[in-house]
């Protein structure tokens, strides 16, 4: 029995470790930027020119047919932000997680309650000012929220939330929507 539990547990440690190498990965770069991107190692500058000029118009085009979608690290902090508390796939246009806790987005968020009702079971739902709702888990006694506070929802362990309203102590929520 124990080498069973043993063989288990070798096994998952194996899994988990080749899942993170597998997440460690970078993605190649879509082929028409990288065709741009070769572009810098044409020799003659008119071929080179020639080069970027064929290629900044196959992207312009590829973007107008919205085949190929260009973001600056803003509009990422902003979907990131939106897309807190949901269970997504990996997806590196998002930006690779770096979550050493100090960006919001990454590990943490912090609005205002725009909206606030009691579900029938005695526990308070949450609408955000972006439209997130978020509702908490375990019943805990605590000062009524009300709408304006402020929030600050975090990760917390084994992939759940904590939320603080007005720096009260925290409540474990999650992301309705």
């Amino acid at each position: 029995m124990r080498n069973k539990i043993t063989s288990t547990a070798a096994i998952s440690f194996v899994l988990c470790a080749s899942a993170a190498f597998a997440a460690d990965k970078k993605e190649p770069r879509p082929e028409i930027f990288q065709k741009l991107v070769d572009c810098r190692a044409v020799p003659d500058s008119a071929q080179r020119l020639a080069c970027y000029d064929a290629q900044v118009s196959l992207l312009d085009a590829a973007e107008t047919r919205e085949e190929v979608v260009v973001v600056d690290r803003a509009q990422i902090k902003k979907a990131r932000k939106s897309l807190f508390g949901l269970t997504l796939p990996s997806l590196s246009m998002f930006g690779r997680e770096k979550d050493d806790g100090t960006e919001e987005g990454f590990s943490f968020i912090e609005s205002k309650i725009a909206a606030i009702k009691t579900t029938p079971d005695g526990k308070y739902a949450f609408k955000l000012e972006d439209g997130a709702r978020w509702t908490q888990t375990e019943y805990q006694s605590m000062r009524t929220p009300k709408v304006g506070d402020t929030i600050r929802i975090r990760k917390a362990a084994l992939g759940s939330f904590m939320a603080n309203i007005n720096e009260r102590p925290a409540i474990r929520v999650k992301r309705e929507n």
